[in-house]
């Protein structure tokens, strides 16, 4: 009795780890684009570089990274639009309703 006791209570520990190590670290978050959003390669301390392409307005974008601040006071935001769902980039915050 004891050891199945103890062998459950191990059974029981390890499928707990098992599913806090498989929940994400972090939510993305749907959103839209209000209005014309260039869409960036990577960021710099002063905006977007590596111009891709313009995500058009009133459509979905998927926020998974945000909070960059550049040397104008812009917030940035990492994710994807609806129109290329295979393109992570970055645009503009206000661009968004994220």
């Amino acid at each position: 009795m004891k050891r199945t006791l103890a062998t459950a209570a191990a059974m029981l520990m390890a499928t707990v780890a098992a599913t806090a190590s498989a929940t994400p670290a972090h939510a993305d978050v749907l959103c839209m684009t209000v209005e014309n959003a260039p869409f960036y390669a990577s960021i710099d301390g002063y905006g977007g570089t590596g111009y891709l392409f313009t995500l058009s307005p009133g459509r979905g974008f998927r926020a998974d990274g945000w909070g960059y601040n550049d040397a104008y006071g812009r917030n940035w935001i990492r994710g994807h639009g609806a129109e290329h769902p295979d393109r992570t980039g970055w645009t503009l915050h206000s661009h968004t309703s994220c």
